[in-house]
């Protein structure tokens, strides 16, 4: 694929109202190591964001080199995905890029909006996309589609056990080929007829409707939390310099589980990160304080009894 030297880094992220702030912490780790040269596209998929905080994300990334603009999506349209606790609509609106960007747009990067971007997207960006539907990191934790943790009905797709199993938080997105070939309805369909074997949502739709035809990203661009759970190398599926490279040297460090800096019990030992990047944004200063922790605290257990007694 021809990359144009005046052409924009296309970004998209999606977000809702509780995201607002991590998200912004992602985008301005992104502006801090990019080349000085390159320019960025940034759409953010709004999933309800109150004004206060959409006010807040522009004043974080004003620039010269960055032009911004919001994307509604329907949410009927995916009406019939499942969600949970820390799984909301938002997750899926990464399957509807193609159809929200403009047919000039070729392709794209997708970032979640849980990471740190230490290294310069604009190196990510020039990797060929080939004739791929995407480019993405393979999951440590999920090496194979038929790893314990892979997909459920594998066989009965057809799929073989050794193919590649994808995280889905760092995509390079071939916008062409997807568009050409319906791939968002087809993932969309895949989780509406699948929910019984479906676990790690659009995730798992992706990689049960793409095997084998998406590419592999360099390890680093995409860094799990599960590399720090290795005591060693030896212990790790890599050499030594691999390892090492994964746990000193990411492009891409990822909160994929469910700690988070910004909420209670993260045990992250990267999480200092987070808080380097969010004093670049108009968020700059906020801290999980007493008060704060507080707050959180009342406001989960408030969230659980609520789930509790809709359910009743």
């Amino acid at each position: 694929m021809l990359i144009l030297d005046n052409e924009p880094i296309v970004m998209v992220c999606a977000a809702d109202d509780d995201y607002a702030m991590p998200l912004t912490v992602t985008i301005c780790s992104v502006l801090a190591n990019l080349s000085t040269n390159c320019t960025v596209a940034i759409f953010i998929i709004d999933g309800g964001m109150r004004k206060y905080n959409k006010r807040k994300i522009i004043d974080s990334v004003k620039s010269d080199k960055v032009s911004l603009k919001w994307l509604k999506i329907d949410d009927k349209l995916l009406s019939n995905m499942l969600i949970s606790r820390h799984i909301t609509l938002a997750s899926y609106y990464r399957i509807l890029i193609p159809n929200l960007l403009s047919n000039q747009y070729k392709k794209a990067i997708y970032l979640d909006s849980d990471l740190i971007v230490k290294g310069n997207l604009e190196l990510l960006w020039n990797i060929d996309i080939e004739e791929n539907y995407l480019l993405a990191v393979p999951d440590i934790d999920v090496p194979h589609v038929s790893s314990p943790k892979g997909l459920r009905n594998y066989q009965q797709l057809g799929i073989p056990s050794d193919a590649k199993y994808f995280n889905a938080g760092v995509l390079v997105i071939n916008l062409d080929k997807w568009r050409s070939n319906s791939t968002s309805v087809k993932v969309i369909q895949y989780i509406e007829q699948n929910k019984e074997h479906v676990r790690w949502h659009d995730q798992d739709g992706l990689n049960a409707v793409l095997p084998g035809k998406w590419g592999e990203l360099d390890l680093k661009w995409n860094q799990s939390p599960k590399i720090y759970e290795y005591s060693s190398w030896k212990d790790s599926p890599f050499s030594e310099s691999l390892y090492n490279d994964i746990l000193h040297n990411p492009y891409i460090v990822h909160f994929s589980s469910s700690g988070k800096p910004w909420k209670l019990g993260c045990r992250h030992p990267a999480k200092s990160l987070f808080f380097e990047y969010i004093d670049m944004t108009a968020w700059s200063g906020w801290r999980l304080s007493l008060w704060r922790r507080l707050w959180l605290k009342f406001r989960d257990e408030m969230k659980t009894k609520l789930k509790v007694i809709r359910k009743s």
